[in-house]
């Protein structure tokens, strides 16, 4: 995680200038079936050209001009150039014969092109005995690569006492990573940040030298110690030796200068690693404004947030270049929020576009607790992509809680000279999956975008960024909306965001996009539609459904299915917009539904009226005479919908639970009864056997099977009750000014202002929780800052910014054991010096101090695990 300059609104249009200098501008005259694209470029050349116009549309009366306020041109019509391979020195191949090479634009597994996702988890902030359930969890929201940093406090804060036991141990967490098919790549610093104390530097070391991040002797001896106690517990985890680690990024916001600095530092760190066995495919750093490093040896890895907590404002951000298509990966700041040049010391050319911290959320600070929403997220994830992104990683994916320190407590701290002061436990990051492994609604919107990565990316990643003739002025800009285009060889994918975090959208009225190809002109969709407000998607066009080629469709692909040589294209309609597809009858033979309508018109056939739905099915026969299948859900099917693996076959299913799966065994968890039910496709004949006895009933249900879950649990037993309102308040104290913000911003309060805190309690009886995985205590308040506790052990905390605060109790509730929780909150008073969402001032009276707990709840998960019995 990382402190970011933020660049002021003065200087939002020179970086729309580097942004989008040397694009290409395109404008077109559609009329029948013809159309004349003009192209501009920055040189003055201009180039006429007649083309053939292919529509998902009949042939049209109406004409159509490029000056439309909402319709679009793309050439995707010139050849891509073949990427440049051995120029960086790395890659590698593996004992158990698998082999990793990159190029200056994507990653090749095993010969084939690999778009992988991956998500950041930090194994010592999460209890050991939950890895593997919340792997699983990352493995079923399509993650694929496990990121985690190596905090160096966290295994030595005190000086040669190394610890990697419990939620410290390294090796078993690669080895659980493993055991679950998921890879692994490593933060190991020797500074990371991540809003840990001293940014992962242990306290004695800064009393052992000063010169610290350089290529300082005294520095070094102890990182080349720290280092070689990480290769010690990765001997035989490595990608080399068959194991699952295939990278680890060196130090981070790294920007330091000077002749044992910058370049040099970095190249001494990776000759450290390698000298201690941490002999990877990939080493990269992070992406900073003008970083040096050693070309060749490692890859910058960029990154954008919907927010920062560090910012010293206590108003909302201004509208963000993180959600505008970058078409020239021109941002370098990795903590950026409204966009910094490129770097200007290294040629991004001979690099791969790949991002470490693609925003999962946003942590909160003490002075500025921003709300993020499951759309900021799942947006942000989308203009990636259409970005040119061919690694996404998200920081975070996981949240989780600072460990106990053995001398202090270790989150960051004004108090420690850092800049900004975080909660002293809680580590939640509003992350997909949060603090106690909630998977939120941000969890279910990625995973549509996941699986599509998972199943497509070998496709995607080898195809070009393309601008249209129009982009935004700026970030404020809402006059146009945010398309891009990936393509190659005539195939590919258009992106639209008519989505911005803090920036009203309208509605797109009469949208439509034509598309140069060698063999002429896409147009999409069939009539130019209304694009509503907030709405972000991806349409294909050219897509290969076997041999046929579906030309154009205005529904998202999600994934696809294979089974018995027949596969299933699985789609959703993007809310709003009516669905369509539009296939190519010279090489299409057939299209059957027994839904919707079918026409073939002038050598086109037109799949229309289809209402998406778990039946919404069709079959397309290819010229090889070959049939697949098309599968139209509805948008909350599909955030519902999950890919496993059941005896080495990949099953889709549909359920409202949440779902993962191992091997044999299915896991299946929701706070809702009544959604402990799924749907399989296509229906097995193995038999499910429930554990503990438990009852499910199957029935066919159209191509699914339907299982439900029959059980009965009793309610959960407790009370709650205040104890005191809370004692006089104190004003907010404010910190020192760090020399990149204009000002200081207000510090937390102490331990001892808790003393005179409004206080309630929880108190639960000893009972049976047979069933049940987790126990969520929800509290809806208003205050300040908000501590648990048991046993006079401060559990959770939290920084009141507007959102339901959420407790995971199980881990800390002895077996069988009765438990006693208080909770305490810190009143907040209208006008105090920090930043919340105007929907969490809302709340907040401006004439007096509140701290209030409007409703607490006690609410159960249950947990059904299945297996699947092959019939003999």
């Amino acid at each position: 995680m990382l402190v970011g300059r933020i660049t002021k609104q003065k200087n939002m249009r020179r970086y729309r200038d580097i942004l989008f200098s040397q694009t290409t501008h395109v404008t077109s005259q559609v009329c029948l079936a013809t159309v004349i694209f003009r192209a501009m470029r920055v040189a003055s050349i201009a180039v006429l050209t007649l083309v053939t116009i292919i529509t998902c549309c009949e042939a049209q009366e109406a004409k159509t001009s490029a000056d439309d306020l909402n319709h679009f041109t793309f050439d995707a019509s010139q050849p891509v150039e073949a990427p440049e391979n051995g120029y960086l020195y790395l890659g590698g191949r593996s004992t158990n014969g698998h082999e990793l090479v990159i190029n200056n634009r994507y990653l090749l597994l095993d010969g084939k092109p690999w778009l992988p996702v991956m998500g950041e988890f930090h194994f010592s902030r999460y209890p050991e005995s939950a890895w593997e359930t919340e792997i699983s969890k990352m493995k079923a929201g399509g993650i694929q690569i496990v990121a985690t940093y190596v905090f160096w406090i966290h295994h030595e804060e005190i000086e040669g006492q190394f610890d990697w036991s419990g939620q410290r141990d390294l090796r078993r967490f690669v080895q659980l990573c493993a055991r679950h098919g998921m890879y692994v790549y490593l933060r190991i610093g020797p500074w990371n940040h991540g809003e840990v104390r001293n940014g992962g530097f242990p306290d004695w070391l800064a009393i052992k030298t000063k010169l610290l991040r350089q290529n300082d002797p005294v520095y070094l001896r102890y990182v080349d110690r720290f280092y070689g106690e990480i290769g010690k517990q990765l001997q035989g985890e490595l990608w080399g030796d068959g194991g699952p680690i295939v990278g680890v990024q060196l130090e981070n916001e790294y920007g330091e200068t000077g002749p044992e600095a910058g370049a040099a530092h970095i190249a001494k760190l990776k000759e450290l690693a390698l000298h201690n066995g941490i002999q990877v495919p990939l080493y990269s750093v992070t992406g900073w404004p003008n970083q040096d490093f050693p070309p060749r040896e490692v890859v910058p890895m960029l990154g954008g947030y919907p927010d920062g907590f560090w910012d010293g404002s206590l108003k909302d951000q201004p509208p963000s270049y993180v959600y505008m298509f970058n078409y020239r990966r021109a941002t370098g700041d990795m903590g950026a929020i409204a966009g910094t040049a490129v770097m200007g010391n290294i040629n991004m050319q001979h690099y791969p576009y790949f991002e470490a911290e693609a925003g999962g959320g946003m942590e909160t600070s003490y002075h500025r607790r921003p709300l993020i929403d499951a759309d900021d997220v799942a947006d942000l994830s989308l203009i990636g992509i259409g970005s040119g992104v061919n690694l996404y990683g998200y920081y975070m994916f996981h949240g989780g809680a600072n460990p106990a320190g053995k001398l202090t407590t270790l989150q960051e701290s004004q108090a420690t000279g850092y800049p900004n002061d975080l909660p002293v436990r809680s580590y939640d990051f509003q992350a997909p999956l949060g603090e106690f492994g909630q998977m939120r609604e941000s969890f279910r919107k990625l995973k549509k975008m996941h699986l599509f990565l998972n199943a497509f990316g070998v496709d995607l990643a080898p195809m070009v960024v393309l601008p249209p003739n129009k982009i935004p002025e700026n970030a404020a800009d809402a006059s146009v909306p945010r398309l891009s285009v990936r393509a190659k060889d005539g195939r590919g994918f258009l992106f639209v965001s008519n989505y911005s975090r803090k920036l009203e959208m309208p509605e797109r009225h009469g949208f439509q996009v034509s598309i140069r190809t060698r063999d002429g002109v896409i147009m999409m969709p069939q009539q130019p539609v209304a694009v509503p407000p907030n709405a972000y998607f991806i349409w294909p066009f050219n897509l290969a459904i076997g041999t046929a080629t579906l030309r154009c469709s205005t529904a998202q692909l999600v994934t696809k299915l294979e089974e018995r040589g027949q596969t299933t294209y699985v789609f959703f309609a993007v809310p709003g917009i009516t669905p369509e597809f539009l296939f190519d009858a010279k090489d299409t033979e057939d299209v059957r539904s027994m839904h919707g309508s079918v026409k073939n018109i002038g050598g086109k056939i037109y799949v229309r009226d289809l209402k998406p739905g778990r039946d919404a099915i069709f079959d397309v026969i290819g010229r090889d005479h070959r049939s697949n299948r098309v599968l139209l859900l509805t948008e909350g099917e599909a955030e519902g919908l999950w890919k496993v693996n059941l005896h080495g076959k990949e099953h889709l299913l549909l359920s409202r639970a949440n779902i993962y799966n191992d091997g044999e065994q299915l896991d299946m968890r929701s706070t809702d009864r009544e959604a402990m039910r799924f749907s399989i496709y296509p229906a097995t004949d193995a038999t499910l056997l429930g554990k503990d006895d438990l009852h499910l009933a199957a029935k066919q249900d159209g191509i699914w099977k339907l299982y439900s879950l029959e059980f009965s649990a009793a309610p959960i037993q407790y009370t709650w009750k205040k104890v005191h309102d809370a004692g006089p308040t104190s004003p907010m104290k404010i910190g020192t000014r760090f020399s990149w913000r204009q000002q200081g911003v207000a510090e937390a309060p102490q331990d001892g202002a808790f003393n005179d805190a409004a206080q309630w309690e929880l108190n639960m009886p000893s009972q049976s929780l047979a069933g049940i995985s987790e126990l969520y205590l929800r509290l809806d308040y208003v205050g300040d800052v908000g501590r648990a506790y048991v046993a006079d052990e401060l559990i959770d905390d939290n920084f009141y910014n507007g959102a339901e605060w959420e407790i995971g109790l199980r881990r800390f509730l002895p077996r069988g054991a009765a438990m006693l929780v208080q909770v305490r909150v810190l009143p907040l008073k209208g006008g105090s010096p920090i930043y919340l969402d105007q929907r969490a001032w809302a709340r907040i009276p401006r004439d007096k101090a509140i701290a209030h707990i409007e409703s607490a709840t006690v609410v159960p998960e249950y947990e059904a695990a299945f297996t699947f019995k092959s019939k003999q």
